[in-house]
């Protein structure tokens, strides 16, 4: 724990180190597209202003449905509540990486993007690891512990 910061940043950091061990349980390990699900849904959270289950949340995915990018929707579904089974989690192929956070019935919507310099680096990193090792975990923690600003551009609608 860092001494510099307030309760508010505490309370954030602890509730993302939960997510992210119920995310690495529901995925089988834990790794760096894993974690950036769980921090852009916790971005858009917070951005439309609601709470995981909320079930005027819906959310699309965009992203390259292969390994290890579609980790991600298991990140998406731990954070936010939303899955596939209760259909308010879809996805569409595409080369970026990406979200759609919708409030039904508002018209609300926020876009989190992942950074193409962040998916070129974990790319780069991630071609020489097998997927559970100490080094993709390593990986893994130090996206955990970056800025959102660097790992992602926050889109209003």
């Amino acid at each position: 724990m860092t001494l510099n910061m307030n309760s508010t940043e505490q309370s954030r950091e602890q509730d993302s180190d939960v997510l992210l061990k119920a995310a690495a349980s529901l995925h089988g390990h834990f790794g760096p597209f894993l974690t950036l699900g769980v921090r852009m849904s916790l971005a858009g959270l917070r951005e439309l202003g609601v709470k995981p289950g909320d079930t005027r949340l819906h959310i699309k995915a965009t992203l390259e449905y292969a390994l290890p990018f579609s980790c991600m929707l298991d990140g998406i579904q731990t954070a936010t509540k939303c899955t596939v089974g209760n259909q308010r989690l879809s996805w569409k192929e595409s080369r970026e990486l990406g979200a759609m956070f919708l409030l039904e019935n508002t018209g609300r919507r926020i876009e989190v993007k992942v950074n193409k310099t962040v998916i070129r680096e974990l790319s780069r990193k991630l071609e020489k690891e097998k997927p559970m090792s100490g080094a993709v975990r390593q990986i893994a923690s130090d996206v955990a512990s970056r800025s959102e600003k660097e790992l992602f551009s926050v889109i209003h609608k």
